[in-house]
């Protein structure tokens, strides 16, 4: 049987990118002939990112990946199919994303994001499978006043956020799994993806939309405001400072953090945290300002805004240090200006 991998959460906005290039890129990474298996409960992922992603395999003279049409919270169909897939490794995107409604249905997010990943982590356990690559976030940082920026992966945890607290509890679960029976991974801590696929064929589309260059775009292509929460934080200019880093980025390092399993696994390394980043933050309102002129072609005029209170959960400052990445990967944010991010996520909403 040809080798195989399995990708949660592959019909979403992060894990259809990391797809792409899994199939773009297969020879450069030693996977030709690679069976995909696909897993994704379309929840909050797409049908149409799937069948795109499956015509794509096919024209890179791929096997046709397998759909598994499964929830993470379905242990006994979760088991079936990794029962099915064998995989070599696991690429874990699914979970539940927005900081806001976390707040709102904690209990969900711990059903969803840890029970689930608790069953994925025992499936892979069932089915011989020792290798996972794990999709966390800097949020699992919280609001480190006074840490070091930009930060590195030792700055001590402490999320503000039922989302940043299930996220934690997912990385806790992975280490349980390294004691108990031989888990190797990595876990990639990274900030604020942001952009689209140069090839056109994927984008952020989520249902509700909550991210700030998704709801920007959309505001301004509109004529409507767009809604700035928070305008006292201690940043430069009062507003929320991120890393943005382009989801092509991503992509390339999960390629890596696959590539890279192997050595860490021959080291005895049995987990390994990266952060994923530019080290360079950019406020709320020099996002608006970068957007006003990449738009000025085509819409002609600025992108309003109004303020409103703070989100509850809301750190000030996140900004990535990922010289270990950079270091031990050989990873670099290639794709990250914010010119670039904004103008492909702009070709993908204009679509």
């Amino acid at each position: 049987m040809p080798p195989s991998l399995l990708i949660t959460g592959a019909a979403g906005y992060i894990g259809s990118h990391c797809v792409e290039a899994l199939i773009r890129q297969a020879s450069a990474y030693g996977l030709q002939g690679v069976q995909l298996h696909l897993l994704d409960d379309l929840s909050t992922g797409h049908r149409e990112f799937l069948e795109k992603l499956c015509a794509l395999a096919e024209s890179h003279r791929l096997p046709r990946p397998v759909i598994h049409e499964v929830s993470l919270t379905d242990r006994p169909a979760l088991e079936q199919a990794l029962k099915q897939a064998r995989p070599e490794a696991v690429l874990h995107f699914a979970a539940l994303i927005s900081v806001a409604e976390s707040v709102q249905q904690p209990d969900r997010y711990v059903r969803n994001n840890v029970e689930g990943s608790q069953n994925l982590f025992r499936a892979m356990q069932k089915s011989g499978c020792q290798r996972l690559v794990f999709s966390s976030t800097a949020a699992v940082y919280g609001n480190p006043a006074g840490a070091h920026l930009p930060l590195p992966e030792s700055t001590p945890v402490g999320p503000v956020n039922p989302y940043g607290e299930t996220k934690l509890a997912m990385e806790n679960a992975i280490a349980e799994a390294a004691r108990e029976w031989g888990l190797h991974s990595v876990i990639f801590r990274y900030f604020n993806a942001a952009g689209a696929s140069s090839s056109g064929l994927f984008g952020e589309w989520h249902e509700p939309e909550t991210h700030l260059i998704p709801l920007l775009l959309r505001a301004a292509a509109r004529g409507e405001k767009l809604k700035v929460f928070g305008s006292d934080y201690d940043t430069r200019d009062g507003t929320c400072v991120r890393d943005y880093i382009h989801v092509e980025d991503l992509a390339c390092a999960h390629l890596l953090g696959l590539k890279a399993l192997r050595a860490f696994e021959s080291q005895g390394a049995a987990a390994q945290v990266f952060n994923l980043g530019t080290a360079r933050g950019t406020s709320v309102l020099e996002v608006i300002r970068a957007a006003e002129a990449v738009l000025k072609k085509d819409l002609g005029r600025g992108v309003g805004y109004d303020i409103h209170p703070r989100r509850p959960g809301d750190s000030a400052v996140l900004v990535a240090d990922s010289a270990r990445a950079r270091e031990i990967l050989g990873w670099e944010p290639v794709h990250s200006s914010m010119e670039n991010i904004l103008r492909t996520a702009w070709e993908w909403e204009r679509r």
